[in-house]
């Protein structure tokens, strides 16, 4: 990773105050000072470590009630330059203490903002976060406890990471958000003051989950599991679609834990979140199911006297279609493609024992 630009600064706010101060202090920081970097590390650790993170994008059908998103398209625009940055900050920061001051988010305090510019393998990204202090205890000169104020970078109280390259894309979901792991509950103060938006459509999300499910089994060598995790989960995201509930990932995650060996549960239970919720699959922590995605997935079961069959939806299509399964609608028959090496000499030894 490298750090290109970094800039701190203060908001000041009590609990139940109407108004939030933008401090004088802070500002742009040396990216070339060892704790800037060691800073910018632990920040990014830390927020690759949540596992509740929601995925989106800026609010475009309202884009004038959001001057950061404007500011962020100027700074993105031409050569990157540490005055477009700042002034990127800036208006972070006035959008912020406008968000602290409502109603909604009377109980927030304020806290140290840091605004990071940095790139990682082949993508640019922004990450801001809203640290606060801890106390903690050091020893001086002769050994005596005292106690010291230090940031609290392992507890990122609200944070937000646009991925800048696939914005510049035009990717559907570019940018990603803490909420809090309670169901329905999330602190919306910090992502509205940055125009973000949790309307990823539904039907990506789902597709995106299920692909999820599916390379989770193979990866961790769940394949014998895979049909009947994969048909728990659609399940649930169409018992969740039928009484127009969201679904949630938490939930998704123990129907994986149910299927868990022992011999795997001390590094795998509790990991399907994270593993959903990441960079390559961008699953929020809460999303509505989308119903034609899960008609897909749904199976379509067929029975005669000598025979019968089980498959998902998405597994037929008609003749000359390259579906594994094929349907001739003019000679009423099925055509099986693509069939494993197993179940090609289960065939064969069953036609020579017959």
């Amino acid at each position: 990773m490298e750090l290109k630009f970094l800039a701190i600064r203060e908001l000041l706010k009590e609990a139940e105050d109407t108004i939030a101060t933008i401090s004088e202090k802070g500002g742009p920081i040396n990216t070339a000072n060892p704790m800037a970097q060691q800073l910018f590390n632990a920040l990014v650790a830390a927020y690759g470590r949540r596992s509740a993170l929601t995925h989106g994008s800026f609010n475009t059908d309202n884009s004038e009630g959001y001057p950061f998103i404007s500011s962020f398209e100027q700074f993105i625009k031409g050569p990157a330059e540490e005055e477009k940055f700042l002034h990127l900050c800036d208006q972070g920061m006035a959008q912020l203490a406008a968000s602290l001051a409502a109603p909604s988010a009377r109980s927030a305090t304020g806290g140290y903002v840091i605004f990071t510019y940095y790139s990682a393998d082949v993508f640019d990204y922004l990450l801001i976060a809203l640290v606060r202090d801890k106390t903690g205890v050091a020893f001086d000169d002769e050994l005596t406890p005292t106690k010291v104020i230090e940031v609290d970078l392992e507890k990122l109280h609200q944070a937000a990471k646009i991925n800048i390259s696939t914005y510049k894309e035009g990717k559907d979901s570019y940018l990603s958000f803490i909420g809090t792991k309670q169901k329905g509950d999330i602190t919306h103060y910090f992502s509205n003051a940055f125009g973000c938006t949790d309307v990823v459509p539904s039907k990506k999300s789902t597709s995106d989950l299920i692909r999820a499910t599916e390379d989770f089994c193979r990866h961790y060598q769940l394949q014998e599991q895979q049909e009947e995790i994969v048909e728990d989960v659609v399940s649930y995201l169409s018992r969740q679609r039928g009484e127009k509930q969201s679904a949630y990932l938490p939930d998704v995650e123990q129907i994986f834990d149910n299927y868990i060996p022992p011999e795997q549960a001390e590094t795998l239970s509790g990991s399907f979140g994270k593993f959903a919720n990441s960079e390559n699959y961008q699953v929020s922590h809460e999303f509505q199911p989308h119903t034609s995605t899960l008609n897909n997935y749904t199976k379509v079961k067929a029975k005669m006297d000598n025979w019968q069959l089980d498959f998902a939806k998405r597994s037929l299509g008609p003749l000359d279609s390259n579906s594994e399964i094929e349907f001739d609608t003019a000679t009423n028959s099925l055509r099986i493609n693509r069939l494993s090496t197993k179940v090609i000499e289960q065939l064969k030894e069953a036609l020579n024992e017959s």
